[in-house]
């Protein structure tokens, strides 16, 4: 059978199970009936373990070029230990603990995938990738029905066994780099060459230098993690709009300048020390590009050729900053002056 009508089948079979498909988070009552487990459909295991070793076979054909011995191939099995398949429309909340109140830690995205470690009064533990925690166990698809939804969505994908991993805009150590990807992510794979791995990295192509200690595999995504620290230090930042300026100040409590202000939130928020002046703060982190910008990223605006103020970014288009004397810390577009660069010096 052809890839096309594999996934026909599969997808027949899909549509024949009863999916409900919920909302990003969940309401869960105790009352409620036990977590069931999908069923095997008769026959169907057989095709399906088929189709999973011609994938196989697919795979080591697209990973020849990574041939060092730590490079693995394989499909979701290689990944996922008790599958378990997000069964929502946008997300779905990994939380700290078995209860609706508990702190989020991550997120499933629609289809994505888990190894399911045990159930708790109608509750899920999942892995994925890097997050482990609890989602309800009305919205995740296991056992057959997660297998199908598997094997009809899952994408040839890189997968990080190694801590970080930088991601740049082309195939070389001297270009911008995008971000960093971490042990555990999964991100759909394109091709290879000389160790270089062609990938989608949000939303556009990027590389990763990955020659060992990484999986291809036809497989489905993995959670995304809550990053706390960004959200840690934008929170903190805003904390303080309103308070005043003050040329040569170093804490937005009393009064700061625009690059005291950034030292002191980094510091206490993040733990991440930076010189004390924007000249200085203007060659620390990496470079990125204005789309790869995330919460947390430091803007750099100049008069003339010299750098002369910082603000840090806050996501949706905006920006928090010291600015003068008249507006104090406060809240501005990000592009109310073009930047001269823009710096990551979050991890």
């Amino acid at each position: 059978m052809t890839d096309k009508a594999w996934k026909v089948l599969g997808f027949a079979i899909l549509c024949g199970s009863a999916v409900w498909m919920g909302t990003a988070d969940v309401q869960a009552k105790r009352s409620e009936t036990p977590v069931k487990t999908g069923s095997p459909v008769a026959g169907m295991e057989v095709y399906m373990d088929q189709y999973q070793n011609s994938m196989e076979r697919e795979s080591k054909k697209a990973s020849a070029g990574l041939t060092q011995e730590k490079v693995r191939f394989g499909t979701f099995n290689t990944i996922f230990n008790n599958l378990g398949v997000a069964l929502v429309e946008d997300n779905l909340n990994i939380r700290k603990e078995p209860k609706n109140d508990a702190e989020i830690v991550g997120k499933l995205g629609r289809h994505c995938g888990s190894s399911v470690l045990s159930v708790e009064n109608g509750w899920y533990k999942i892995k994925s990738g890097q997050v482990t925690g609890y989602v309800y166990g009305k919205y995740l698809a296991t056992g057959q029905e997660a297998r199908t939804l598997a094997y009809y969505d899952m994408k040839l994908m890189l997968r990080i066994d190694t801590k970080d991993l930088r991601v740049r805009r082309q195939p070389n150590t001297d270009c911008e780099i995008l971000g960093i990807i971490h042990e555990g992510e999964t991100y759909r794979y394109i091709s290879r060459n000389k160790g270089w791995a062609k990938i989608v990295y949000k939303g556009q192509i990027a590389y990763a230098y990955a020659p060992e200690n990484a999986t291809i595999a036809y497989t489905i995504p993995e959670a995304d993690q809550n990053d706390n620290v960004r959200n840690k230090v934008v929170n903190y930042a805003v904390k303080f709009v309103g308070n005043p300026y003050q040329w040569g100040g170093t804490n937005p409590n009393t009064g700061a300048d625009c690059s005291g202000f950034v030292q002191y939130v980094m510091e206490h928020a993040a733990g991440v020390h930076l010189d004390r002046t924007s000249r200085q703060q203007a060659a620390e982190g990496n470079s990125i590009s204005a789309s790869s910008m995330e919460p947390g990223d430091l803007l750099f605006y100049a008069s003339g050729r010299e750098i002369n103020h910082v603000a840090m970014y806050i996501g949706e288009g905006r920006i928090v900053h010291a600015a003068n004397k008249r507006s104090g810390i406060k809240i501005s577009s990000w592009n109310y002056r073009r930047p001269v660069t823009i710096r990551r010096v979050i991890p």
